[in-house]
């Protein structure tokens, strides 16, 4: 986090007012300035509120946009992710050109990243997570943020993955073969990166040899075989050969 902040806080210091009175300045300087100093101590529920209000009385100063991404990485140190992430939204609406946007960028990713429920059941905030962070990677592979947006991306990959051969298996056990193929494909489609993969191509297999699809079975199992033929998956899957 020490970084995010060095990373974010450098631009917000450049730039310079072209208007209203030397005196208008310094007031206006001085509440950004403790508005920093606040977030500084950590006192990010205090840097909120200050900011809101900042952005109001101030909508036009120098410092407007900065105190808007300070905003944003206030309200995600203070675990408001619903907040940073209507925050990151808006800034990327308003300011698509601005040289910070992949930081408004990565932190929308991140704030869905950090809603995901351990569960599961919905999806919802990881796709949504997954979704900002292809957009990071792709507008901006060369930012400062791309490679920890590329880790967690594979985080987030890995996790569905698992899920997916988890409900696989439900179904398998259950005798509901069609069911678990599909899962089981959906895998191989989608998260062909994960380390899923070798325990789905196998389950695969073994859902085409249920379903008396021999061929389809084999061809899993080669597959298999050919991408990782010292897994422990390949082994077990030579009897569908």
């Amino acid at each position: 986090m020490k970084k995010w902040f060095a990373v974010l806080c450098l631009p917000l210091l450049l730039g310079a007012c072209a208007s209203g009175s030397a005196v208008q300045k310094s007031a206006v300087e001085a509440e950004y300035e403790n508005a920093k100093k606040l977030l500084a101590k950590g006192e990010y529920s205090r840097v909120n509120l200050d900011l809101e209000t900042f952005g109001a009385k101030h909508p036009y100063s120098q410092y407007s946009i900065q105190a808007e991404l300070l905003r944003i990485f206030a309200a995600y140190k203070n675990g408001e992710y619903i907040l940073s992430e209507t925050l990151s939204k808006e800034f990327i609406r308003r300011h698509p050109r601005h040289p910070n946007i992949a930081y408004a960028e990565y932190m929308l990713a991140m704030s869905h990243y950090r809603q995901v429920s351990p569960a599961e059941n919905d999806p919802e905030q990881s796709l949504a997570a997954i979704k900002g962070f292809k957009r990071l990677l792709r507008e901006h592979p060369n930012s400062s943020y791309s490679r920890d947006g590329a880790r967690r991306l594979q985080r987030l990959y890995n996790r569905l993955a698992g899920h997916e051969v988890s409900v696989g298996k439900f179904y398998f056990r259950r005798g509901r073969y069609v069911a678990a193929a599909n899962r089981f494909q959906r895998v191989l489609e989608q998260y062909q990166t994960t380390p899923a993969i070798e325990e789905a191509l196998y389950y695969l297999a073994a859902s085409y040899a249920k379903l008396g699809i021999k061929d389809n079975a084999r061809d899993s199992a080669l597959l298999l075989r050919h991408n990782y033929p010292n897994s422990e998956w390949s082994r077990k899957a030579a009897r569908f050969l």
